[in-house]
């Protein structure tokens, strides 16, 4: 009689530990449900539509993880019985699997939720590379882990919370009665994550062999190359720096001018007399470079040397020049560039494209200027240097020190300016402290150098309104001393986790409100946060012109504002939804000479006619934020400290697009301009400012395999990284 009884138990255990072994997988699965539901609530579409994106893509996600996970779920499920067995029973074995595997659900949550957010906001899901790399960074991982208060993500958390109390309370009446033997009872666990982690992948096989619309391309895959990434750093024992993945790539050096004019950069050439200590050097003064392709590019930079020429006088040294990068602040927002949008959100800057428009003004602000890459650290690296288009989505401020160049800021600085950077956070985010330091600003203030009791807004950074007036302040003291300056000015305010600056005016917030009710838009309350923010950068800027009339600094100052990059957060304006090259890569750019410094320039009426050839010019087609340092060092080529720089010191190596006459940008015959939008893609246009040929994906390195098939036209710029850092060209 014993036999029935011991088979039957056997049979009993095995399908409790089955029945919790599967029940774990339904934990992952939920876990990873509140991410695709938040996607999903800002997509296009029927409720089926969402529903099948949703079901289908916790597949893609669990299929993702459960290989790695089931283990360890398995692992914390046994552990319990075999350190505690007389203080576990028959509850245990009925819903152990289940408890053990909240500890790895959290973590796939988080993880899910950053993904997905991180590639709204930048195109790419990351990877291990970029969270070890980033990771070690309060700011970095403040801001990336404050996406979990938005109402979008921790809404469907709460619905995925009810979904696994559910669970939990059916396993927990189920799980009495008399204790199994333990043996048969694991092997039913296994059992259950087996089967479970086998539906999962078999369903994910089968649905995207059905159609292309269940696949891990269509819907977006936020963990494989974590996974992926993960592996390869411990199959090769531990990180690997961008810069070391980038040195050790094998490609053909033939390669290299292929990617040297992908930059802008002339073929490469030993060092001249005098001796310009880069491979790539170019010469400061436009006549003694080949003419540009466009002869556009070229007539664009005589214009505003032109303009430098009837500005300056001999004797104006004392001048400072303003250069203000704004976090995010894309051309869909600005109603001078998107009619859509409304003009109440951001008045200043529209206001200056008005001004441009109606000529006779001093400012210059293109209509057609598109980005260079997705993150700040490829934006800077545009805005300074003229090389922010990389591949791998790779930033040389960030990733490749030490690299050398001669940037903007260096020739400017042997020019006699003295540079000063501000910034509401941590100065070592991104290496900008590296940066700072290697071209040669004197001065750079980060958060910690403001009071402690200084307004806060995201990432707990100190807001635009005291970074602006600060470094107003800081500048007017260095002109008192008699030398020109250049002030670099990273805004923060509108960045994710979008946060109301404590020093918010109210009727910014009010502005926002009355637009958003009186212009047909899709946005949501996450959307609303945003604008808040965007708003109030354009009130932090005009806060700026306001401080420098006040301080009587407005006849010696010269002011360049440009966003650092466009984004990938919804597109709210007009009735229906669209997605097109404007609103994923188009920024705004003005050069501003003020009113007052006009008035005493050498020859006003030479530069006003100046002025308006440029702005013709910068209208005529597209432009690239590679193209900035070009036109800002053409803008300032007459100060008595450039026309006085030594044939030594008449060098830089800036990269450029239309102003530069050895960009090639590769693909289709008629590709004028090309970078990487706020999705992390790869596009190319022609002069009309139609994309030419198709989108390549510029995703962050899962694996070492991936710098010879990532974003084929920028693999030659690898080789010519190369080159650069492994052959310097030495001066004697």
């Amino acid at each position: 009689m014993a036999t029935p009884v011991n088979a039957s138990a056997r049979a009993l255990a095995l399908r409790r530990g089955f029945v919790s072994g599967l029940a774990a997988v339904g934990v992952l699965a939920l876990a990873a449900l509140p991410a695709r539901l938040a996607v999903a609530a800002r997509s296009w579409g029927s409720v089926a539509t969402k529903f099948e994106r949703v079901a289908v893509g916790v597949l893609i996600d669990l299929s993702a993880v459960v290989l790695v996970l089931g283990p360890v779920v398995l692992l914390l499920t046994f552990a319990m019985p075999l350190v505690a067995r007389r203080r576990v029973g028959p509850r245990w074995q009925g819903s152990g699997a289940l408890v053990a595997a909240f500890p790895a659900g959290f973590s796939l949550w988080v993880l899910t939720v950053v993904a997905q957010e991180v590639k709204g906001e930048r195109g790419a899901f990351p990877t291990m590379f970029d969270l070890a790399e980033g990771g070690g960074n309060a700011s970095f991982v403040e801001g990336t882990l404050g996406f979990l208060r938005y109402e979008r993500v921790w809404l469907p958390a709460l619905v995925s919370l009810a979904l696994l109390a559910a669970l939990v309370a059916w396993r927990w009446r189920r799980a009495g009665g008399e204790l199994v033997p333990w043996r048969p009872w694991a092997l039913g666990v296994m059992g259950g994550l087996g089967a479970g982690s086998g539906l999962a992948l078999s369903a994910t096989l089968g649905l995207g062999a059905v159609s292309n619309r269940f696949t891990a391309a269509a819907l977006g895959d936020p963990m494989t190359g974590l996974v992926e990434s993960t592996v390869d750093l411990l199959r090769h024992q531990g990180p690997a720096t961008p810069r070391q993945l980038v040195l050790d790539a094998e490609l053909a050096p033939s390669l290299a001018p292929t990617g040297a004019a992908r930059l802008g950069w002339p073929s490469r050439h030993e060092a001249g007399r005098p001796c310009w200590p880069h491979p790539y050097a170019r010469p400061l003064d436009v006549a003694k470079e080949p003419a540009t392709k466009d002869p556009r590019g070229r007539a664009l930079l005589e214009a505003l040397e032109r303009a430098s020429a009837a500005l300056f006088r001999d004797d104006d040294r004392a001048v400072a020049v303003f250069l203000l990068s704004l976090e995010g602040f894309r051309a869909d927002d600005v109603h001078a560039l998107n009619p859509q949008a409304p003009r109440e959100i951001a008045p200043f800057v529209t206001g200056l494209y008005e001004r441009a428009r109606a000529g006779g003004k001093g400012v210059l602000a293109p209509s057609k200027l598109y980005q260079a890459g997705v993150r700040t650290a490829q934006g800077l690296g545009a805005l300074t240097c003229g090389l922010g288009t990389l591949p791998y989505n790779l930033s040389f401020i960030r990733d490749l020190h030490p690299f050398p160049m001669r940037c903007a800021p260096d020739v400017l600085a042997d020019a006699g300016f003295q540079g000063s950077f501000f910034y509401g956070s941590d100065l070592t985010f991104d290496g900008m402290d590296v940066f700072l330091r290697e071209h040669r600003f004197g001065t750079a203030l980060g958060q910690d150098d403001f009071p402690k009791d200084a307004p806060k807004g995201t990432w707990d950074g100190i807001t635009d309104f005291a970074v602006f007036e600060a470094a107003v302040a800081r500048v007017a003291k260095g002109l008192e001393g008699g030398a020109p300056q250049l002030s670099l000015v990273m805004s923060l305010s509108h960045h994710s986790p979008f946060t109301a600056p404590e020093d918010l005016p109210p009727e910014v917030s009010a502005r926002v409100d009355a637009a958003l009710k009186a212009t047909p838009n899709r946005a949501d309350a996450d959307d609303r946060l945003r604008l808040v923010t965007f708003s109030y950068t354009d009130a932090a800027v005009e806060r700026l012109f306001a401080r420098l009339e006040a301080g009587h600094l407005v006849d010696r100052s010269i002011v360049v504002l440009a966003a650092d990059h466009s984004t990938g957060h919804a597109y709210v304006w007009g009735a229906q939804g669209t997605e097109t090259d404007a609103q994923k890569a188009q920024i705004p750019l003005a050069l501003v000479i003020p009113d007052a410094l006009r008035a005493r320039a050498k020859d006003r009426g030479a530069l006003d006619a100046a002025l308006a050839d440029a702005q013709r010019l910068l209208d005529e087609a597209p432009m690239s934020q590679n193209d900035v340092p070009a036109l800002l060092l053409a803008l300032l080529s007459g100060h008595p400290g450039v026309k006085a720089l030594p044939p030594e010191a008449r060098w830089h190596s800036l990269g450029g697009q239309v102003t530069s006459p050895y960009f090639e940008p590769g693909g289709a015959a008629d590709s004028y301009v090309l970078g990487i939008n706020g999705v992390s893609e790869l596009y190319a246009l022609n002069r009309a400012g139609e994309r030419t040929g198709s989108y390549e994906d510029s995703v962050f390195l899962k694996t070492r395999a991936d710098r010879y098939r990532v974003t084929p036209r920028l693999i030659p710029v690898t080789a010519t990284l190369i080159d650069v850092m492994q052959h310097p060209v030495r001066c004697p």
